[in-house]
């Protein structure tokens, strides 16, 4: 039997450093190569990092035009010159409005349907932004989310009708397991981190609620720990961090930028992971700490409990002296971070990329059975 032919948006993997839908594109790649009666045909603008390729059964096409050129005519163009099956966009606002087969779109996150006026203020950029949903909203027959919470909230926002909107949950990648590695310890004292500390990952914006986490930190007066906070460095931490040097927890705090490779180190040796989004779709951070046996203490918002399952400590996050008493107590209580490292590892294996690669699978079959001929 011919294989289905199945083309994907590659742009989310041009950039060589690792984001949220980069891992998403290559961990689901990686898992559906495994499938011999799938052919993945990639399409970008640049060549795609050798780095996110790895381990990934797939051709290459690139078509070289000005972004809006390359989305709307030359992508459609090569989609039927190539005898695509179905086309995916493992980014949001990856779909172009022709449309010469089935479209799936993996839309994210709801926090900037809810914010976009705020988000994209010049008209340029929300006709960008309203072009894309339209596409999502008109072009797509099956949108995916991440998780229960995205899926209700795009419905809400009115993003796709409900019964295109599908859930396929996510996974940690591999990598980050309980075992540790031998070079843990030094891999953590090269980036100038002394334990016990405590670590969040993620970013620096605004619903991510850093501030109150180093508040919270400084307040707990945990005077034995560093706070370890791995993100990238962009124009809200500069901001942030001229106001905490006037903390006294500021001497212990250790603002890092690291490759991703070294991450799974980071969380295995922390004493606790804290995530104090306000707004999170689905949040890798969450489960790549469970996964890494570090006991987790979270914020109550949005998808953060669907993910986390009863294995986290859950707290009002922007109550800044409610998270500093949870923070104490915890570093306090051994007993109750061993019982959320087990419970975390526990709900850490419900999930994996397998799962998701068979779930996304499953999409395909019924769109490409439900097409008349």
């Amino acid at each position: 039997m011919k294989p289905l032919r199945i083309g994907f948006n590659a742009r989310c993997l041009e950039e060589p450093h690792t984001r949220g839908l980069s891992r998403y594109a290559t961990s689901l790649l990686r898992e559906l190569s495994r499938s011999p009666d799938l052919e993945l045909v990639l399409f970008a603008m640049n060549p795609p990092h050798p780095d996110h390729l790895r381990h990934i059964r797939a051709r290459v096409i690139l078509l070289s035009g000005r972004e809006t050129v390359w989305q709307d005519r030359l992508l459609p163009e090569s989609l039927r010159r190539e005898r695509i099956d179905l086309f995916h966009a493992p980014a949001d606002r990856g779909l172009p409005f022709h449309k010469p087969c089935p479209f799936v779109v993996t839309v994210h996150d709801s926090y900037e349907r809810a914010h976009w006026r705020a988000l994209f203020p010049t008209l340029k950029q929300r006709a960008w932004y309203w072009k894309n949903e339209m596409a999502n909203r008109f072009r797509a027959d099956v949108v995916l989310t991440v998780s229960d919470t995205a899926q209700r909230d795009l419905i809400a926002l009115g993003v796709a009708p409900a019964r295109r909107v599908r859930r396929i949950h996510l996974a940690a990648s591999e990598e980050f397991r309980s075992d540790p590695a031998p070079d843990d310890g030094a891999v953590v004292a090269r980036r100038g981190v002394r334990a016990p500390y405590l670590l969040y990952v993620g970013g620096y914006d605004r619903r991510k609620n850093v501030d109150a986490l180093v508040r919270g930190f400084g307040r707990a007066q945990l005077r034995g720990h560093e706070l370890v906070i791995i993100a990238n460095r962009n124009g809200e931490y500069r901001a942030l961090e001229e106001s905490w040097r006037a903390l006294e927890c500021h001497a212990r705090l250790r603002c890092l930028e690291v490759p991703v490779d070294e991450l799974p180190a980071f969380y295995r040796r922390a004493d606790l992971f804290v995530n104090p989004s306000l707004w999170e779709s689905f949040s890798f951070q969450t489960l790549e700490a469970m996964a890494s046996g570090t006991p987790l203490l979270a914020s109550d918002r949005q998808a953060i409990p669907e993910i986390a399952g009863g294995a986290a400590e859950l707290v009002n996050a922007s109550d800044v002296d409610l998270l500093a008493a949870r923070m104490s107590a915890l570093l306090a209580d051994g007993t109750r971070r061993l019982e959320l490292r087990r419970k975390g590892l526990a709900r850490a294996a419900y999930f994996s990329w397998r799962k998701t690669a068979e779930a996304t699978r499953q999409v395909y079959r019924e769109l490409l059975e439900a097409r008349p001929g």
